[in-house]
Parts: structure tokens; sequence; C-alpha cells
């Protein structure tokens, strides 16, 4: 494939529209934001160590955990500890 005329083209396809990407979401912004509860599950190995703090401008209750011993597959590499999380966020916010 990378050998293909395009394959260089649409690799860097990402990069390109991150501009874009981040103006649509600036946009949405103010617009308003999410009043749901939204739940940022950060990890030891991820890009983004507070996930909560990074979505936090876009919700009004937004919710942080950090799961160990992950990167940025965090269901696969920690499938019971991501389970847990969400059960127990799932279950806070039906009684609350």
């Amino acid at each position: 494939m990378a050998g293909h005329p395009r394959a260089r083209l649409t690799s860097l396809a990402y990069y390109r529209d991150a501009a874009e990407s981040a103006r649509k979401n600036h946009d949405a912004l103010e617009r308003g934001h999410l009043t749901v509860p939204v739940l940022g599950i950060s990890s030891s190995h991820g890009s983004i160590p507070d996930m909560a703090a990074s979505i936090s401008p876009w919700a009004e209750n937004a919710t942080g955990v950090f799961i160990p011993q992950a990167g940025h597959f965090i269901p696969d590499e920690q499938p019971d500890a991501t389970v847990d999380v969400l059960t127990a966020f799932i279950d806070h916010e039906r009684v609350g």
C-alpha cells in the first residue's frame, strides 16, 4: 500500500482534518453543553491523563476515573476494571 500513489495522501487525511474538527467542536461548545452525566476514563499509559478535565468544557456533569495498567484501548486491556467503573457510574447515576 505504501507504494500506491495516493497512500501517503490519504494516510495524512486525519491531520488535514484536525483543524476543521477542532473548529466544529468549538462551534458546538458555543451552542451549549451536554447536560447528561458523562464518564471520562483515563489510563496510566494513555495520552490524556485526566479525561474528565478534558471533556468538562463540553459537559456540565463530568466524572473522571483512572484505570491503571492500560493504554489507549482500555476496554481491551483492562476489561474487568472497565466493567467495574461503568457499572459503578451507571448505578450511581440511577440512584443519584
